[in-house]
């Protein structure tokens, strides 16, 4: 069947996983034993992704598509959360196999409260999984002025950082939440020696709020008004 492609004000193409034909990725259609297998056991790109959920919305960029998690991203869920680099400025250790399930399934069950949430990110040209970016209520306790409005957040693979990705998917989740839900305002939370992520902030037209003490660490806050274009 056709794409039902619907093209918003930015350009983004927004489609319906079941009007769209998902082809394989270049790694191959194997599967990848068990739920909670080791990261040495995912290949470096991350593993490849059969289909869709039915019904799943994507959100399409030149080189990236964004969608809903779902239980067969656990391994890479995991393996890309159990790299120490990952954890860096994170304020916790790197995970484990059942803390990144309740992380996963955090992430889905987000979209049930609110109808939107983080979205798995996978790159075009491989069907490799990269990532995630969206915007969540993470209730953080930082007070109503942060707390109250949704948080934006993006995290790449080690791998596939340095190729301009986490501003390219955040500003594609942003948009497509912004636009679809009338969000006037959105807030993140940035540690201070995270200079490649601050420089996403900037890119995505956040300005500083303040600055905090977070799991132990110093951290700033940010905000932006809707329809910042990237």
């Amino acid at each position: 069947m056709m794409a039902q492609d619907h093209k918003n004000k930015g350009g983004l193409r927004v489609l319906r996983a079941a009007d769209r034909a998902w082809a394989p990725s270049r790694s191959g259609r194997h599967l990848l034993a068990g739920l909670f297998g080791t990261p040495e056991r995912v290949a470096r790109c991350g593993q490849p992704i059969e289909s869709a959920p039915s019904g799943e919305i994507l959100v399409e960029t030149k080189r990236l598509i964004l969608r809903r998690h779902g239980p067969v991203d656990h391994p890479v869920y995991f393996n890309m959360y159990a790299d120490p680099r990952m954890a860096r400025f994170a304020g916790r250790a790197p995970a484990g196999p059942d803390e990144a399930w309740t992380r996963l399934l955090r992430q889905t069950g987000h979209w049930s409260l609110f109808g939107y949430g983080f979205l798995a990110i996978e790159e075009k040209a491989t069907g490799c999984f990269v990532g995630e970016a969206g915007l969540a209520h993470f209730r953080r306790g930082l007070g109503t002025e942060f707390d109250s409005v949704p948080e934006a957040g993006w995290a790449i693979a080690p791998w596939a950082q340095g190729h301009g990705y986490a501003t390219e998917a955040a500003a594609a989740a942003l948009q497509w939440t912004e636009a679809r839900f009338g969000m006037r305002r959105t807030v993140c939370l940035i540690h201070s020696g995270n200079a490649s992520s601050l420089r996403v902030a900037e890119k995505l037209g956040y300005t500083p709020m303040g600055e905090c003490t977070y799991r132990g660490y110093h951290a700033i806050t940010f905000e932006r008004g809707a329809a910042v274009m990237v």
